[in-house]
């Protein structure tokens, strides 16, 4: 009895291991062989490198003998024609490199007043010598003096017959009161002078310029629209009474720059007219002078006049452009490219 049960016992314990070492399932076996299968169908051919196989080959196939280089001198024509074409290529990048870093410099070159101004002239310079013809550096006159063909300023800047008519007629229409000059000149610089000057003493009607004096007509139809467009109503709020003056500092005066000693004013040409101070009928006279943050009706009519003078000329200088211009008005109508305006 003990026999069977430490029997039973060891079966029942032998059993998990006997699991554990069994075999596993036997794998199916493959399929039979055809009989009649020959050795050559039963390997896969390996094609011939001479087909085009892509197989790689069994063997590392040794590298071609490198060719030697071509001589020069036997390059084909194409090969030439693309390196001259990268050439032509090359030097075409370099000139738009170097064309578009010019336009850039004269852009940086035209930040300041007196560059802008050398520009503008330079310019004027050019135009004149193509309308006289072309004439260089070298080449001398019958006095031996070089350039001596260009124009002087006073000519360059003379407006036609047609259009000084048109000029006064509109003085004539503004009640300006004028009458035309000789030429101003200078027998020192022939850059000074006015060719067809006016001499202008009543602005508008009822407002005088004190004193009179010649300059182009240009500038006394310029300073007419202005006085009458902007000064007169802007001096009916000042509370003054009618403005019946406008005393000037300058007008005509063969000098040079204050800023630029090497080059001429357009006071020089009748261009320009210098505002000291406006008179008034029933009041003190506004004198130009500083006045930011007074906060005066005189600070108010001075910047009131100084800002519309922009309207009609195209440089317009005042207290605060510089020391210079700190106890008067510049008004000048200097042609610029553009019709640019120099307004401080």
């Amino acid at each position: 009895m003990i026999r069977l049960a430490a029997g039973a016992l060891l079966g029942l314990l032998a059993a998990p291991l006997a699991a554990q070492e069994a075999p596993p399932e036997t794998a199916p076996l493959p399929p039979v062989r055809p009989a009649d299968l020959t050795e050559d169908a039963q390997a896969p051919s390996v094609p011939d490198q001479a087909e085009g196989s892509e197989m790689a080959p069994q063997a590392v196939p040794m590298p071609e003998a490198r060719p030697e280089p071509p001589d020069p001198a036997g390059r084909d024509e194409t090969e030439g024609t693309s390196e001259e074409d990268a050439g032509t290529l090359g030097d075409e990048a370099s000139d738009v490199d170097s064309g578009t870093g010019s336009e850039l410099d004269a852009v940086t070159d035209d930040g300041t007043e007196a560059e802008a101004e050398a520009e503008a002239e330079a310019e004027a310079e050019a135009e004149a010598e193509a309308e006289a013809g072309e004439v260089t550096d070298d080449t001398p006159n019958a006095g031996g003096t070089a350039r001596e063909s260009v124009p002087a300023m006073p000519d360059r800047l003379a407006a036609s017959a047609a259009d000084r008519e048109t000029c006064r007629a509109e003085l004539e229409a503004l009640g300006a009161v004028f009458d035309t000059q000789p030429p101003v000149d200078d027998t020192d610089i022939a850059d000074c002078g006015i060719a067809h000057p006016v001499r202008l003493s009543g602005i508008v009607p009822g407002v005088a310029l004190a004193p009179p004096a010649p300059m182009r007509c240009e500038t006394a139809l310029a300073l007419a629209r202005w006085v009458e467009g902007f000064a007169k109503p802007a001096a009916e709020r000042l509370g003054r009474g009618a403005l019946t003056e406008i005393r000037q500092g300058t007008v005509y005066n063969c000098r040079s720059r204050s800023s630029d000693a090497d080059t001429l004013s357009e006071h020089a040409f009748g261009n320009a007219v210098d505002i000291m101070s406006f008179g008034f009928a029933e009041g003190p006279e506004v004198k130009v002078q500083p006045r930011e943050r007074e906060g005066s009706m005189a600070e108010a009519f001075q910047d009131a006049v100084r800002a519309t003078a922009c309207l009609e000329f195209t440089t317009v200088l005042g207290p605060g452009s510089d020391a210079a211009h700190a106890d008067h008005l510049h008004l000048d109508v200097k042609a610029r490219r553009g019709d640019f305006r120099l307004c401080q």
